[in-house]
């Protein structure tokens, strides 16, 4: 396995993976309605481009398939920290992880920050985040419950 930058023309890979990971692995948390609200299936994919294009996910690559992605921001938030549905519990987020981390550390970074899903709330506490709080979020008229995580590193 690869951790690497997005390339420009990933874009509709990307969008699928996180497309299909929601719909099929946190649809195990929340509901239909809520899930299409956080992955429509009309979604612009400009707009999608444009947002990668900003961020510059890290992405994870085997055999030249993308198998999950993630995006660090200055401030050290986490966004968009997806593993492909069919490669789930496989070390994928783990490594995914360990780059931010470094990444982090490279900008001196000393803190991140994200807000976890019911689904990945397990996954970011078993990896030393402090579960800071529960907290209910409203995107595209649905609400959702998630959960306000953040972890020192050392930079």
């Amino acid at each position: 396995m690869k951790i690497r930058h997005y390339n420009q023309g990933e874009e509709q890979a990307l969008w699928s993976l996180f497309y299909e990971t929601v719909h099929k692995v946190n649809i195990q948390d929340y509901s239909q309605a809520q899930i299409e609200a956080w992955a429509p299936s009309d979604y612009d994919l400009l707009q999608w481009k444009s947002r990668l294009n900003k961020t510059n996910p890290l992405v994870a690559e085997k055999n030249g398939q993308l198998i999950g992605f993630a995006e660090l921001e200055d401030n050290g938030h986490i966004d968009c920290f997806y593993c492909a549905h069919n490669w789930q519990g496989k070390g994928i987020g783990s490594a995914l992880l360990r780059a931010i981390e470094l990444e982090a550390s490279k900008k001196g970074i000393s803190r991140l920050f994200a807000e976890a899903s019911i689904t990945a709330k397990g996954f970011f506490e078993n990896k030393g985040f402090s579960i800071d709080g529960e907290q209910t979020v409203s995107l595209r008229g649905e609400q959702f419950t998630n959960y306000a995580v953040s972890k020192c590193i050392s930079s």
